[in-house]
């Protein structure tokens, strides 16, 4: 990204909010077709329901202390996630992320740990013309020209 930095607020996405619940249903009604044991559809059942409760407070809800509320994408695919704890993380985009017209998940790699971070972001959870500015970052880079000619 050529010189340029671009800051995004987050806040609740109400269709992440819908939609996660329904994937968690979706995922539970095909666990209790597999002929396993109940204890084990079960458990997995209790799996996919913290899994889904977790991911709802985390991302659609952002109530978690270490859920993203806004980030800063830099020069070289590099980006600052800033947590709801004030706390800031430094990482890179992964080349896996995936941009579209409805929905961008940002795949971060963090500089600080192994593991990385998904940020599943919908257009309500930042506005129309933010999430077109972030989607035309994202793919043809940060500069001024790029979102001339994205138009």
């Amino acid at each position: 990204m050529s010189g340029k930095q671009r800051h995004y607020t987050l806040r609740p996405s109400r269709l992440l909010a819908v939609s996660l619940p329904l994937l968690g249903l979706g995922a539970i009604s095909v666990i209790w077709l597999l002929p396993f044991r109940q204890w084990v559809l079960l458990a997995l059942t209790v799996i996919v329901l913290f899994w889904t409760l977790y991911h709802f407070s985390l991302d659609a809800k952002l109530r978690l202390q270490h859920a993203c509320v806004a980030f800063r994408l830099e020069e070289a695919g590099e980006v600052v996630l800033v947590l709801r704890n004030g706390r800031h993380v430094f990482g890179k985009i992964a080349a896996d992320s995936l941009v579209t017209p409805y929905l961008v998940i940002l795949n971060v790699d963090l500089s600080e740990q192994r593991a990385g971070r998904n940020l599943p972001i919908f257009p309500d959870a930042m506005g129309k013309e933010a999430f077109r500015r972030l989607r035309v970052a994202l793919k043809w880079g940060a500069d001024g020209k790029d979102d001339q000619r994205a138009r």
